[in-house]
């Protein structure tokens, strides 16, 4: 559910005051009406009517009998099946979380998180609802019998990215109490500060993010899982995530202590990192810090993570961020994801993702890729990668030659030649002046 930046990250007494509470029935109700295209709550949270404010039967809000003078609603007979709804309403709106799972065609799964129904300053979403969204991509990836072989999951903000930690210990420290005294009695910084409860307008964000501290546990137990997936049913697994303005890709995979070639690690997951089209980008500084903190993380012993070096050029020439920046792009971009069907099938289906064992260990690429070797690994389209000591580059075939030259990079061709894969271009803006918006791609092919 989009409301606000950082609804639900604000301190709980600011956020359970009934402005912000309105604010989040009214945008729940238009959630359900412009993107689920569904009937909406009847009523909404007002002070006017004590009874919306607080759940009813049903998990929404009481019914306000003015808000429904000279006014039909539409009362929905059944969920949309393709509704994953959440046990209980959320903190701050008399609603219960939305979570859709569904198909895409025959191979791609897709699922998307309400990251905001629920959230806190301290959770995004309830255990129950993650135990609800995964039960339900189990038993819809357990009846497929093994076609599905993309997961698509859509986050709100990024999984995969920069650390900002000690961003966050600054903002909340009691450094910034002097500065923010001198802001509410003379202005000044006034730009550092949001109108709201006085917190660093930045703060918010940062709370917002899974990589913030407080959601460290939360981020944790949500990858492992999902690891776990990737592995019980060869599943290729690829994060959508946006909300800060610039573009980049981030990556989970394997500790290359552990020997495991990306092609049958189903710990690889990227995370496609496009933000609404709309939005004004950071300033170039702000790119710039978040490349330099663009370090090899640890989710655990097993897997790390980090950014890839894939912006090999500015836009059209013209200067978006330094020079040595290749891995965040601040510019209006959107992303497009095109399936690699070709003649090659494995029991009538394209051969995406990996062949199991009848233990859930993988043996190998189902479209012909070897074992892999310190050498480099060799896969049945031609395509040969020599693994690389720097995991800031390409790691996986399809990230070879990652940027403006690879054949995914125009968003539309679909001759990447990694069959059952999924191309995928990052098409950014060159000049917000241009009338006709030209833009420049970014390719790389998620298999």
């Amino acid at each position: 559910m989009a409301v606000i930046d950082g609804f639900g990250s604000y301190t709980d007494h600011f956020m359970k005051c009934a402005v912000f509470r309105g604010i989040g029935g009214v945008s729940f109700k238009y959630y359900c009406l412009f993107q689920h295209h569904t009937a909406p709550p009847k009523s909404t949270f007002t002070t006017d009517a004590p009874q919306t404010t607080k759940a009813v039967d049903g998990g929404s809000a009481g019914i306000d009998e003015r808000q429904l003078k000279d006014t039909y609603v539409y009362k929905e007979t059944a969920d949309d099946p393709s509704w994953v709804v959440g046990t209980r309403p959320g903190p701050y709106v008399e609603e219960r979380s939305r979570n859709l799972v569904m198909r895409l065609g025959k191979r791609i799964m897709f699922c998307g998180i309400d990251a905001r129904t629920e959230r806190t300053r301290h959770r995004v979403n309830y255990p129950e609802t993650y135990d609800l969204v995964f039960n339900r991509l189990q038993s819809d990836l357990t009846a497929s019998a093994g076609q599905i072989k993309h997961l698509i999951l859509l986050l709100g903000v990024p999984i995969a990215y920069p650390r900002l930690a000690w961003l966050e210990n600054i903002f909340s420290s009691p450094i910034i109490a002097p500065i923010r005294l001198l802001n509410k009695r003379f202005g000044v910084a006034g730009g550092l500060f949001n109108h709201f409860d006085g917190s660093v307008d930045l703060l918010d964000d940062l709370d917002d993010h899974y990589t913030a501290k407080h959601h460290k546990h939360e981020r944790k137990t949500f990858m492992l899982r999902l690891q776990e997936l990737a592995r019980q049913f060869s599943l290729r697994i690829t994060i959508l995530g946006g909300d800060v303005h610039l573009a980049a890709l981030g990556r989970f995979f394997s500790n290359p202590k552990l020997g495991i070639p990306a092609e049958q690690d189903h710990r690889y997951m990227a995370n496609i990192i496009s933000s609404a089209i709309t939005n004004k980008p950071p300033p170039k500084a702000v790119a710039n810090l978040l490349a330099r903190r663009n370090k090899i993380h640890h989710l655990d012993h097993d897997t790390d993570e980090t950014l890839l070096k894939m912006f090999d050029r500015q836009p059209g020439g013209n200067e978006k961020g330094a020079e040595w920046n290749k891995c965040t792009m601040p510019s209006r971009n959107y992303a497009c994801i095109t399936e690699t069907i070709g003649a090659t099938e494995v029991d009538g289906a394209a051969t995406n993702g990996h062949t199991p064992q009848a233990n859930g260990d993988d043996i190998g690429h189902a479209n012909g890729n070897g074992n892999g070797n310190s050498n480099g690994t060799a896969n049945g389209n031609g395509i040969t990668h020599k693994p690389n000591k720097d995991t800031h580059t390409a790691i996986h075939p399809g990230e070879e030659g990652a940027g403006t030259t690879h054949p995914a990079a125009d968003g539309v061709s679909n001759t990447s030649g990694l069959i059952g894969g999924l191309d995928v271009s990052i098409r950014v803006e060159i000049d917000n002046r241009d009338r006709e918006g030209r833009t420049e791609g970014y390719g790389f092919t998620k298999s």
